[in-house]
């Protein structure tokens, strides 16, 4: 396979489509959703369902674009589980993806991409002070794939190579587009607590500090640039190669042993071993409103009290900002960066031929550019900031409807990471054993609407935003998944309303205790 830059860039759109989230809609706005729904909203950690929450581990992949959509004959399904029959594979059991499985949409104007996704890794999270104060720690790795502003011709290149005939025999001119990469390693601690309690209403607020490690970044942005595409003799015209009349690129990306020589040593967690590091912050506020706390409310031993194993809202209201900061990049010893203006250069086949990790595909395209020595390295992505809001309503015991709008606060011209803005409606029914939940959607910034199942049993969790994606009905445009394994201690309830005092001893211990 060809592993040019352009080349696994069109992997990457060609197994995307055309919407999907990034905020588990269908577990993370869950009362029994522990530390899940610390990203959401950090004030979640005060107040929970548990005395302890522990996850081992979790992962979810999205993506999003606004350019092609999936229409090969087999699902994602069959691809995740390696089920694609026997006819779409080749003599030596290789799987067919032709082009023409990509379908495009054409309208000249610039195209975007957002993919990604994370995995959480153990986190756990904990409340003390009878449930006023909440405590969580969180570890995940991160990894976002952000293209914006692309013009029309460059993002069919990329998706669609210099094989495609239709970009043949002319010269596109003005071309632009931004492509930004990053991987991350994440440690948090969340802090929350109740700001007040007058019985009807009640109000936790809490914030989020991230250690930011920044593991891996590579990132093109290309302005006023001309191409086009020319046969190569070299390969008895069977071949193409990309003539560059003018190009104005700045480039940059981060040596395999970036990531390959992480340690869990001080100077990678809080000095500037790593690529890149960096700072971000959460804050959030949760308002619930319970007309009838009262009934979870109990005495014992003289003493009022609630029922900490209950859900006590009518409806409750989340608002959040998340992912405030960035990350600097700026280890000379791990990271290459460029900024080429120049003219009459090609981009051949054979230069981008057996390159060796990230390393090989800079010098790929340098020496084509003829860029000379990398300049030092100092550049900051921003993180993918955005607003979250939520509205649950209790419709009735185990019964719960939840909106849920993200949007993202990153300009598209912005250097570094985007969200995904998203809005929807999810109606669940929720158990502290089990649970199951109904996402209906617009995503890819409002564009696609989409139905997902989720559901929960005992510690695992599972979901998907776009179930028809995943089952490749109708020629799907979205698809994900997302699913992990976690648990916790719940509170107790109380053992009795009217409980004895002085306590008795068990019926156990007075069947063998002496009349």
């Amino acid at each position: 396979m060809q592993k040019s830059w352009l080349s696994i860039l069109g992997l990457v759109c060609g197994i995307t489509i055309d919407a999907l989230s990034q905020h588990l809609p269908g577990t993370a706005m869950s009362n029994f959703a522990g530390t899940n729904a610390l990203y959401h909203n950090p004030a979640f950690v005060a107040d929970s369902r548990y005395s302890l929450y522990v996850n081992l581990v979790g992962t979810q992949f999205y993506t999003a674009n606004n350019h092609v959509k999936y229409e090969a004959p087999y699902s994602f399904l069959s691809l995740i589980t390696n089920t694609v029959p026997a006819e779409y594979h080749n003599e030596r059991g290789m799987l067919l993806f032709p082009r023409s499985y990509l379908g495009e949409k054409l309208n000249g104007n610039k195209k975007y991409m957002n993919a990604g996704g994370d995995t959480r890794l153990p986190s756990f999270m904990f409340n003390i002070f009878k449930g006023r104060v909440g405590v969580g720690f969180t570890t995940r790795a991160r990894y976002l794939l952000n293209t914006t502003q692309v013009t029309e011709p460059l993002a069919r290149l990329i998706s669609k190579t210099t094989q495609f005939k239709d970009l043949h025999d002319q010269v596109f001119e003005n071309q632009s587009g931004q492509l930004h990469l990053n991987g991350l390693g994440e440690f948090a601690l969340t802090l929350g607590g109740t700001v007040f309690d007058n019985e009807t209403d009640y109000l936790k607020v809490g914030f989020t500090v991230k250690r930011l490690i920044g593991l891996y970044n590579a990132h093109a942005i290309i302005e006023n640039s001309s191409y086009d595409i020319q046969p190569d003799a070299n390969w008895e015209n069977k071949r193409q190669y990309i003539n560059v009349n003018e190009i104005n690129v700045r480039y940059a990306v981060t040596r395999d042993e970036g990531f390959q020589n992480i340690r869990p040593t001080p100077a990678w967690l809080l000095g500037d071993a790593a690529p890149g590091s960096g700072w971000g912050f959460d804050i959030g506020a949760v308002y619930e409103y319970r007309p009838d706390v009262h009934k979870a409310t109990y005495r014992e031993r003289g003493e009022r009290k609630r029922d900490a194993s209950k859900n006590k809202y009518l409806y409750r209201i989340a608002v959040s900002l998340t992912d405030i900061g960035r990350v600097h990049f700026n280890n000379p010893a791990y990271i290459l960066q460029q900024e080429t203006h120049t003219t009459n250069k090609e981009f051949r086949y054979d230069t981008f031929q057996k390159l060796k990790g990230s390393e090989g595909i800079f010098n790929a395209i340098n020496s084509s550019l003829d860029g000379g020595q990398p300049i030092a390295p100092n550049f900051k992505s921003v993180l993918p900031m955005a607003f979250q809001a939520s509205v649950d309503y209790n419709v009735k015991p185990n019964v719960y409807v939840n909106g849920l709008w993200v949007q993202n606060l990153i300009p598209q011209g912005a250097f570094g990471m985007k969200a995904e803005s998203y809005i929807g409606v999810t109606p669940r029914y929720e158990h502290k054993w089990y649970e199951i939940s109904v996402p209906l959607s617009l995503m890819n910034r409002y564009r696609s609407p989409a139905i997902g199942l989720a559901g929960r049993i005992g510690p695992l969790w599972l979901g998907t935003d776009h179930l028809t994606g995943l089952l490749n009905i109708g020629n799907p445009r979205s698809f994900n998944l997302y699913f992990g394994i976690s648990g916790g201690l719940f509170r107790r309830p109380p053992e009795s309303q009217n409980q004895c005092w002085p306590p008795q001893d068990s019926w156990i211990r007075r069947i063998f205790s002496k009349r």
